[in-house]
């Protein structure tokens, strides 16, 4: 699955748009697999600050990563639950835990 389109202005890029800390970040539409609601995250002993955990997504141990730790920003503190985005790069699952999910975005490459 290609992420890039022909139009007339030349080629598009499709990002998928996600909110951390109030800040606007852009996915390549080729590497999100999957938006979900992390259920059950598994603390893994002596991991980083920036590992949340690891949690089973349909059979497969998926490493997710706390953006907001990963990026400096403190923690969410208006109480809502944390989306997360499964990513794949380099044949490895991962979760990003992000605050929103956002839209898909066409942009000039």
């Amino acid at each position: 699955m290609s992420n890039k389109t022909q139009s007339t202005e030349g080629a598009m890029v499709e990002y998928v748009t996600a909110m951390i800390g109030g800040q606007l970040f852009g996915l390549p539409i080729s590497r999100v697999q999957d938006v979900f609601m992390p259920e059950r995250v598994t603390r893994v002993p002596l991991a980083s600050r920036e590992i949340a955990g690891v949690l089973n997504l349909r059979g497969r141990i998926v490493t997710v990563v706390d953006m907001r730790a990963r990026l400096g920003l403190p923690r969410a503190e208006d109480g809502k639950v944390p989306m997360a985005v499964g990513v794949d790069l380099r044949g490895e699952s991962y979760g990003l835990l992000i605050d929103q999910i956002g839209e898909v975005l066409r942009l000039p490459e």
